[in-house]
């Protein structure tokens, strides 16, 4: 994969993670955190069942499936407890806590203008979802979900060349599914209760958004630094308010489209100026 493709495969992993929001959201009404997790894991990792065995991802998958389990659940609780636009804001912490991690983590030299773009994208998110008025219980839980995804981050820009894409993205859902049937177990009974159309939610979840996600976003970032990475990924709740828009009615005054305007321009200061520093590596294992 090139560069460019890279990045442009981010964007599209972007507009994906965009519409999870109002899905998770919508699904929370009919079935439980845990119960929606344990479905969404174990169809993801059913995707994967084909996929030979590298050995070599065993131990990275572990890290990054314990890693992406405790992101998808502080996020789905924290879109039970607050607002989608809240949880998109928070996430977005992780923008300016990614290159504060590969600094701290793997003691990685952080060009200036990714941390310029970082604060742009942070103020172009406060203007884009409002902010919130006060903090909750909700919100204290999606601040774990940007610490747990720019961890994520750092680590799979280290391991994703390592071993072979499909293994590491499939093997991670392994212990992903496995700490969320632990934790459904109680609501295992309410299965019977769950309706058809949250099923099909669970599947573009799980497949979709999940699955195909993983696959594409770890042959991306064999190509693409952690630090642009995240500052793609702020384009999310640009994709999240468009949709929410669309679907839901919600309109995006002025402030929010500056808000959106901000984002963008933080993801080309943070492009322009690793794009030409970031050494492209060699093919990998595929």
């Amino acid at each position: 994969m090139t560069y460019r493709a890279g990045v442009l495969t981010l964007i599209a992993i972007t507009m994906v993670w965009g519409t999870t929001f109002v899905v998770v959201k919508d699904a929370l009404d009919t079935i439980s955190v845990p119960l929606l997790l344990a479905l969404r894991f174990s169809l993801a990792a059913a995707c994967f069942a084909w996929v030979r065995l590298d050995r070599r991802a065993i131990v990275p998958a572990i890290g990054l499936g314990l890693l992406a389990f405790a992101g998808f659940a502080t996020q789905t609780i924290g879109l039970s407890l607050t607002t989608a636009s809240n949880v998109a804001f928070i996430t977005g912490v992780s923008v300016v806590l990614v290159p504060a991690v590969g600094a701290i983590w793997f003691r990685d030299r952080v060009p200036g203008r990714v941390v310029i773009a970082s604060v742009v994208a942070l103020a172009g998110l406060a203007l884009l979802t409002g902010g919130g008025a006060g903090v909750n219980a909700g919100d204290v839980w999606t601040l774990a979900t940007a610490l747990a995804y720019a961890l994520y981050i750092v680590y799979l820009g280290r391991v994703a060349r390592r071993a072979s894409v499909m293994s590491l993205a499939g093997l991670q859902h392994l212990p992903m599914a496995a700490l969320a049937w632990i934790w459904a177990a109680p609501d295992v009974p309410t299965l019977a209760t769950v309706p058809p159309a949250t099923f099909l939610a669970i599947a573009y979840l799980a497949v979709v958004a999940t699955a195909v996600v993983a696959v594409a976003q770890t042959y991306a970032q064999r190509v693409v630094s952690a630090p642009v990475a995240a500052i793609i990924f702020v384009l999310e709740p640009v994709f999240a308010a468009i949709l929410a828009a669309v679907v839901l009615g919600e309109v995006l005054g002025p402030f929010g489209w500056l808000g959106g305007v901000l984002v963008v321009l933080a993801m080309l200061i943070g492009e322009a100026r690793v794009s030409r520093t970031w050494r492209r590596p060699r093919r990998g294992v595929v």
